[in-house]
């Protein structure tokens, strides 16, 4: 697997340690317990412990994920811009952010790591509208989307075959299985006739390989929907 793939399995491990002790503090030692649930991911890693120091540290110094606290100590930097979270009212126990005063509880993250990599490399440009969402005139937000979902009951991987970036309104066509991608032509598709134009086609660039049985397994599930 990916160094992205890491990425993901460490970051998992970090917000269930959070979130079960509702700290945004943790230590190497408290990650180390979750060695055996990640060589079940890395079964070719002999090294598990040593690449676990290394991928917390690329969290810290590469995405900006984590914060050094002290030696074998982090902090969830919970002004990262993935990472959102259910408020707490007042009087319950929750997780704290020092500088914003409000209370989280079960932590997450929008977007796995490589979504996050793949957005950044499409200048986060919808691959269907080609159209920024601008949130100021430096910010812009799209979102990742999985052809088939991660979890229950599809099971899809984390995988860049496996991942497209898409505008709120055209991620939540594609959520809904309203809009799909033609496999061999990738032709956009809507249950609508005419929602798209005839030539509409899928943004993509040359380095982004989608792979086919994701992109069958989503259109399967669009054309389920029409005979609904």
């Amino acid at each position: 697997m990916s160094d992205w793939s890491w990425k993901q399995v460490l970051a998992s491990c970090v917000l269930d340690i959070v979130n079960r002790k509702r700290t945004p503090d943790f230590t190497l030692r408290e990650v180390y317990e979750y060695t055996d649930r990640i060589k079940k991911c890395f079964p070719r890693n002999t090294k598990v412990r040593e690449k676990i120091r290394q991928v917390l540290q690329r969290l810290r110094d590469d995405e900006g994920f984590l914060l050094f606290s002290s030696k074998g100590h982090y902090i969830l930097n919970l002004g990262f811009d993935e990472i959102d979270g259910e408020p707490v009212e007042l009087g319950h126990r929750g997780i704290e952010s020092p500088t914003t005063r409000r209370i989280y509880r079960n932590i997450r993250l929008r977007d796995t790591f490589l979504a996050r990599e793949i957005k950044q490399r499409y200048n986060y440009i919808c691959q269907v509208c080609c159209k920024p969402l601008s949130l100021s005139a430096t910010e812009f937000y799209v979102e990742g989307h999985h052809l088939k979902p991660l979890g229950a009951p599809h099971y899809g991987p984390d995988v860049m075959g496996n991942i497209i970036v898409l505008c709120p309104n055209h991620h939540l066509l594609f959520d809904r299985a309203a809009a799909t991608i033609i496999p061999d032509s990738f032709k956009l598709l809507h249950r609508v006739d005419g929602f798209f134009p005839l030539d509409a086609h899928l943004h993509l660039k040359s380095w982004h390989a989608l792979n086919n049985e994701y992109l069958k397994y989503h259109h399967d599930r669009f054309l389920e929907a029409c005979h609904l």
